[in-house]
């Protein structure tokens, strides 16, 4: 069969074009250390690459939402630590003025020292996170949820709970409302003890102080039963502060394992990863040794075709 000479050369610039080819693509390869560079090499390894890495994003962002959960739960749980640190001082001190040897002026003085208090407790349901929004508003955390008037703390948040999504399947909540937390204390008002209405915890610490600064006149018997009563809903207020630290304490306990589990799944994910895409070095070196050696047959076989035209002989 007679073959032109157009046809030699066209071969063999296609020859040395194919082994270029490969011999780049190698070259990719080794630079990126991927044995996948292109969905063309592997589209089924391609794909399953793919999702590894969408799984690989999604479980990142889980443990970027623990941490931000980890950080809110642990300000909760020491404003909450102040909190009941505050009214443990403060039951302390009603135990101290319930008794026969303080006179008035001296309950007064005690009186005094509960409204510190009662403003210390204020500023810890007002306490701010990282981010500047306020733990026990609710889903309204831009706006300050207690508002003391006069006295008498307003509630201004709401009754919502915020979530964070830790996996594919779980959410944690990141914190407590304040209507839950200080404003539904079963206790029982001194000014109307049969009302079963709750109370907050402002509202007890400030009848204590009330009691204390209004004492003069009042006979001991009324005075030391008002006092039992107070003394009451301040226990009462003390277990449900405790009630929801104990639950602040089982969520971050939950974060922590759920956060352990991410870290095994990512784990799992790189190795996957490596084993799909990640190029065997001893492999590829030496493929790219022998399409060097290809390539160079290539241009030495194209340069002999230069010369087989007739006109070299004439």
């Amino acid at each position: 069969m007679r073959v032109a000479t157009s046809t030699a050369y066209s071969q063999g610039v296609t020859s040395m074009n194919t082994q270029n080819y490969k011999l780049n693509k190698t070259m990719l390869q080794l630079s990126s250390g991927k044995r996948i560079v292109s969905p063309s090499d592997d589209p089924a390894g391609a794909a399953r690459v793919l999702g590894l890495n969408q799984a690989k994003s999604r479980t990142e962002q889980f443990q970027k939402n623990i941490n931000t959960l980890k950080s809110s739960l642990q300000i909760e749980e020491t404003a909450l630590n102040g909190v009941v640190d505050t009214l443990q001082r403060v039951r302390e001190l009603s135990i101290q003025a319930n008794s026969d040897t303080y006179d008035a002026s001296q309950k007064a003085i005690i009186g005094l020292e509960i409204q510190e208090h009662f403003e210390a407790i204020t500023a810890f349901a007002n306490t701010t996170n990282g981010n500047g929004e306020f733990l026990f508003g609710g889903f309204n955390s831009r706006d300050v949820p207690f508002e003391n008037i006069g006295g008498v703390v307003n509630y201004n948040g709401d009754q919502g709970q915020q979530f964070l999504q830790v996996s594919a399947t779980r959410q944690i909540a990141s914190g407590d409302n304040g209507f839950d937390v200080f404003m539904n204390v079963r206790g029982s008002d001194n000014a109307n003890p049969a009302s079963t209405a709750p109370m907050s915890v402002f509202a007890v610490v400030k009848e204590l102080e009330t009691l204390l600064r209004t004492s003069q006149g009042t006979a001991p018997e009324t005075f030391r039963e008002s006092m039992s009563r107070t003394i009451g809903n301040i226990d009462k207020a003390l277990g449900q502060i405790a009630d929801k630290q104990s639950g602040i304490g089982a969520r971050l306990n939950a974060t922590e394992s759920q956060e352990n589990v991410n870290e095994d799944y990512l784990v799992q994910l790189a190795t996957t990863l490596s084993e799909t895409q990640d190029l065997d070095y001893t492999e590829a070196i030496s493929r790219l040794e022998r399409e060097q050696i290809g390539l160079q047959a290539s241009q030495q076989t194209f340069t002999k075709i230069q010369g087989l035209s007739l006109f070299n002989f004439i």
